[in-house]
């Protein structure tokens, strides 16, 4: 990016060397090796060179036309320090005259671009972070639960995104965490049935006289004459109460009626008596407390009884038939048995329809029915069809499930368990694949591609339009990858763009971790930090949903506020805790360079911090971080403990830009900083600071003066294609999960372009990155 000192002042002082170096018309192209390549060798690679390689920078590593027209970045870096007179520094023994500062600027803006075949990168595999995970269960089951937020450890952040390939490791902690989440998931989703198990007694199995009885189709009783048992295998879904009810009658002989034993797993639970007549009895209830798993439930016939067989010829007692010589049997007669019971007291609760595509019915066997649960649910999990073979290994766990006795539900849940621990699903994972482009690089498939847009724009999982588009194989065309960008910017999931994209630029997951001085700062409070936040997301998603300009970042005539955050900027006539679209009458609100929860995240606890908001705007508006402090320059903190300690804020600063070792950088964070000093440290406005009138003029590299936050936002807009190619940058750092090379800058500058052109639309910045050739394709290692 362009330093800031030519980036302000190229727009105001078009006299001034570095505003001359962007504003001059591109000329004829210049030659490297004539024209750039002496001038570095005499000023620049004597500290720039293999050996000592200061700032990371080797410059002898570019040797012709062809190398330097591959590092444009790296030349705006230089253009911009030789522009501002920062480099060669002051110390330099040699350094250039006047002149050969402006030949060099003039040089390197004029440099052949390079013209060779586009290179889209090669992002590395990458896990779901904690959002994307959060938001692709929720589309995948229906259930909104937030596991991964609640109780994953944090995601590793680069290059200022928390969903960079490079940097999202597998600590052994978020191994069991996955496991985890995946229980309490499903547990969620898979809501245990009640139990409804209904026989007749002749469909039960059963043991009579020591042999085996197999089931028996149709409605009749099962018969006992001497010891025997039916028995009941069943699969009990939970822990919990259940009610036995049993239709027995008898035969009777003797002077006893039968007896039933109910026994659950060989342990007796109740005796009934079977008083009532083989053919219609009534049913008696036996209260059961069940462990979940498979139970063994047991009827057996505890007192069979055989009376001697009578006389035929004996002459009956008065009153008495006559009889036919054969022994009275006692028999037990079982009509039927139903078990219920169990989850929810026994009601049917709703199934979840996105996991029970089917269920086991007379005509569908479990296992057929199970085939089709996993099939969708582990081809939606994976971002693509499921294969036979992954199918098939996910129902061995069915199957082991179901053999060792759970419910169909439970077996589900343990399969489907599986597919939420698999690293086709905690990945999102793009194949190599023989190379049919330049630069050894190839086409992504239509799921690859369906998945890239749906976790840039949504941060969750393609929707059943993009998996069919790319079922169809008609994803790939830019034309559709367009007009789906569309489509989807509309859907309320989009949500998740400013959530993510646009939280992480703005640094506002900061806020959450900062608690300024209550003594100093008393008002402040959960209620005003969330309007904070609240009024940044809105004025993002805004932005977005009406296709704005992204200059209104920069400056705009309207925000967002609730009666607290209306208090806190001195706007009147806001009532409620609802935020609403206010007009802003004046200029010292607008954008988010002065909203309160950026100036906030930019200021220390007790006090405002120029440096730390100056440096936000190099990193996040003008693109452009400055290298990290030397480690032994100690921080302004510690400086206020001596010496300094009674000296104002600016005058501190002026000390510590005293050791040339910091001064080529606060000479641009601490002007810009100091200019919004209007602000105290939670972005209230203020004229004084500890009865001290302010001071917010400044000078910028190159001469530019300014006099408070108003005009330095007015300096900002007038370089709107520089902060439009910052923006494009972070944005295709975020689409692409990797970060930026220097075969990425005519993306770049191509992207700006059509931005530019189009007003500065948002969607077009958008629909130009998911149509981009390194977002559409892939490289091979």
């Amino acid at each position: 990016m362009r330093r800031l000192g030519i980036w302000l002042i190229s727009g105001l002082l078009p006299l001034s060397l570095s505003a001359l170096s962007l504003t001059t018309a591109v000329g004829a192209e210049s030659s490297f090796t004539k024209d750039v390549k002496p001038l570095l060798e005499t000023y620049c690679v004597t500290c720039h060179n293999p050996e000592k390689k200061k700032a990371d920078l080797d410059l002898t590593i570019y040797k012709d036309d062809s190398s330097a027209s591959r590092a444009t970045k790296l030349w705006r870096n230089v253009i911009d320090q030789v522009g501002d007179h920062l480099m060669p520094p002051d110390t330099a023994k040699k350094r250039p005259s006047m002149e050969e500062r402006e030949a060099l600027v003039k040089a390197l803006k004029n440099l052949k671009k390079y013209d060779g075949p586009p290179d889209p990168g090669r992002v590395t595999i990458r896990r779901l972070n904690r959002t994307e995970y959060d938001y692709t269960i929720r589309d995948l089951i229906g259930i909104d639960m937030r596991t991964a937020r609640s109780s994953f450890p944090s995601d590793d952040v680069g290059e200022g995104f928390d969903n960079i390939g490079d940097v999202l490791s597998l600590p052994p902690l978020l191994l069991e965490k996955y496991l985890d989440a995946a229980t309490t998931i499903l547990d969620k989703a898979i809501v245990a049935q009640p139990l409804y198990v209904s026989y007749n007694g002749a469909q039960l199995p059963a043991i009579h006289e020591g042999k085996t009885v197999p089931a028996e189709s149709g409605s009749g009783p099962r018969d006992f004459t001497s010891h025997g048992e039916a028995i009941l295998t069943v699969a009990v879904p939970a822990d919990g109460k259940y009610n036995l009810k049993i239709r027995v009658g008898q035969v009777p002989a003797g002077p006893d009626p039968a007896v039933l034993v109910v026994k659950v797993d060989n342990q007796v639970v109740k005796e009934l008596k079977a008083t009532a007549k083989k053919g219609n009895p009534p049913s008696q209830t036996v209260p059961l407390t069940l462990e979940k798993g498979s139970r063994r439930i047991t009827l057996h016939f505890a007192n069979p009884f055989t009376e001697p067989a009578p006389d035929k010829d004996a002459k009956p007692k008065p009153g008495e038939k006559k009889g036919d010589g054969k022994p009275a049997v006692r028999t037990l007669s079982i009509a039927s048995l139903e078990l219920t019971g169990g989850p929810g007291g026994g009601k049917n609760v709703e199934r979840n329809k996105r996991i029970f595509v089917a269920e086991p019915t007379a005509d569908i066997k479990p296992r057929d029915a199970a085939v089709k649960i996993v099939d969708q649910f582990a081809s939606l999990a994976f971002r693509r069809p499921a294969t036979k073979e992954q199918v098939e290994r996910l129902l061995t766990i069915f199957d082991r499930a179901t053999k060792e006795g759970e419910t169909f539900d439970e077996a589900i849940k343990y399969t489907l368990k599986a597919v939420l621990v698999s690293p086709a699903f905690l990945y999102r994972i793009e194949t190599d694949r023989k190379a049919t482009l330049a630069n050894n690089a190839y086409p992504l498939d239509d799921y690859e591609l369906a998945s890239r847009l749906s976790y840039f724009l949504w941060s969750s999982m393609p929707d059943a339009e993009l998996f069919d588009l790319a079922k169809q194989g008609k994803l790939r065309d830019p034309a559709m990858v367009e007009k789906q960008a569309r489509r989807m910017l509309k859907d309320g999931k989009a949500h998740a763009l400013a959530e993510t994209f646009g939280e992480q630029w703005l640094t506002l997951r900061s806020l959450e971790e900062i608690t300024p001085d209550l003594k100093k700062f008393p008002d402040y409070n959960r209620q005003l930090k969330t309007a904070m936040y609240d009024e940044a997301m809105m004025f993002f998603e805004y932005i977005m949903q009406d296709d704005r300009s992204i200059l209104e970042f920069l400056d705009a005539d309207y925000t967002f506020v609730n009666e607290r955050l209306a208090k806190h900027y001195g706007l009147p006539n806001v009532s409620g805790l609802n935020m609403r679209r206010v007009e802003l009458k004046d200029r010292n609100r607008g954008g988010v360079l002065t909203m309160a929860a950026v100036l906030t995240v930019t200021s220390q606890p007790g006090r405002t911090s120029p440096v730390k908001r100056g440096k936000w705007i190099l990193e996040q508006i003008v693109g452009e971080p400055p290298p990290p402090p030397p480690a032994a320059v100690p921080p302004l903190e510690e400086q206020d403990k001596g010496i300094t300690a009674s000296l104002s804020l600016r005058e501190k600063m002026v000390k510590h830009r005293q050791d040339p070792v910091c001064a080529s950088c606060h000479i641009k964070m601490d002007a810009i900083g100091f200019g919004f000093e209007n602000y105290d440290a939670i972005g209230r406005w203020r004229t004084s600071d500890e009865g001290v009138k302010l001071d917010t003029a400044g000078d910028l590299p190159g001469g530019v003066k300014f006099s408070n936050a108003v005009e330095l936002k007015t300096i900002f807009m007038s370089r709107k294609d520089a902060f439009t190619r910052c923006v494009t940058e972070k944005m295709l750092i975020f689409a692409l999960g990797r970060g930026l090379m220097d075969y990425d800058d005519q993306v770049v500058e191509s992207i700006s372009a059509a931005v530019a052109k189009n007003e500065y639309r948002m969607s077009t910045l958008i629909t130009r990155i998911v149509t981009s050739y390194p977002f559409m394709n892939r490289r091979n290692p």
